[in-house]
């Protein structure tokens, strides 16, 4: 049975796949308020019309919040899993009833250590992004987003962990200990290789994200010298114009295939969809803005899209 969780990622994958490419296709004939909304950063819309969306408009800046709420509710849910696994607490009752009513599990879809490492790599992906975005990245103080985007961005946070955690043995389903699965066989051969993937993904967006920060920044004073856009090169950015993006999704991917449950299915195709029609959008919007840009750059995946 779909949970409410199934729902709002379902709905928003749909939302952000058909708006974005109704804009890509159809651009001259899209309402402005849609245009506005959807868009952000690089590719914000510039127009002057339904400028009433203002009034709905956050600095992009509060991404950061995305990143502190997300690194003291993984941090916290970890050493909480620790507790139950591994020092014999029980799961709180109330935590329990509501984790289910949530999720509507009534049997555990994955073994321990899929939930643990799972946690443990979101965990460490936040950590990550709330450095960058206190003391890396750069945000323009004239960069907007709407409020919608910013409330997405901590339901997806939420919901992640809350997925990571409540599907996991014990705090669904039965509370055995004796029936606990702690490693199955999927698990197993995926624990090494999903493992290194996720932590090249996560080294190579950071290196991504440096290069970002210093098309802004002098290297040797580390001072903020513009606030303009300008054309990435190295790294990946040699055959994408999102390297981060794509980082993402293959991230996410190793995620999905620890956490194969609806839910994170869900999560996933909200992700994909995301990542990809923004990515789509920064590309085209790079290639209309410098006229030298490197024709041979993907949007996201090298050589596909």
């Amino acid at each position: 049975m779909p949970n409410i969780l199934d729902f709002v990622f379902l709905n928003l994958a749909i939302s952000v796949t058909f708006t974005g490419v109704l804009i890509k296709k159809f651009e001259d004939y899209v309402p402005a308020f849609i245009k506005k909304s959807f868009s952000y950063g690089s590719f914000a819309y510039q127009g002057s019309e339904a400028n009433f969306l203002k009034i709905i408009e956050i600095p992009k800046a509060y991404y950061r919040h995305f990143y502190l709420f997300s690194s003291i509710f993984s941090v916290l849910s970890l050493f909480y899993m620790i507790l139950v696994y591994f020092l014999g607490f029980s799961v709180n009752e109330y935590l329990f009833t509501v984790l289910n009513y949530i999720l509507l599990e009534d049997q555990t879809p994955v073994s321990v250590t899929a939930a643990l490492l799972a946690l443990s790599l979101l965990t460490l992906q936040c950590l990550r992004r709330l450095y960058e975005t206190y003391y890396l990245q750069v945000f323009a103080k004239s960069s907007k987003m709407n409020i919608s985007h910013y409330f997405a961005g901590i339901i997806h946070y939420f919901a992640c962990i809350v997925v990571c955690v409540g599907q996991a043995p014990l705090f669904c389903g039965s509370q055995n200990r004796e029936k606990v699965t702690w490693i199955d066989t999927k698990t197993t051969i995926l624990f090494v290789p999903c493992t290194l993937i996720f932590l090249w993904c996560w080294y190579e967006q950071y290196q991504t994200n440096i290069i970002f920060a210093y098309l802004r920044k002098d290297k040797k004073s580390n001072k903020i010298v513009t606030e303009d856009h300008r054309v990435p090169n190295g790294r990946m950015f040699k055959y994408v114009s999102s390297p981060h993006r794509m980082c993402e999704i293959i991230m996410y991917t190793v995620l999905v295939f620890l956490i194969t449950t609806k839910t994170f299915v869900c999560i996933y195709l909200w992700v994909l969809s995301n990542q990809i029609q923004t990515g789509i959008h920064a590309h085209e919007w790079y290639k209309k803005t410098f006229k030298n840009y490197p024709a041979k750059r993907t949007a996201v995946f090298p050589y596909v899209l």
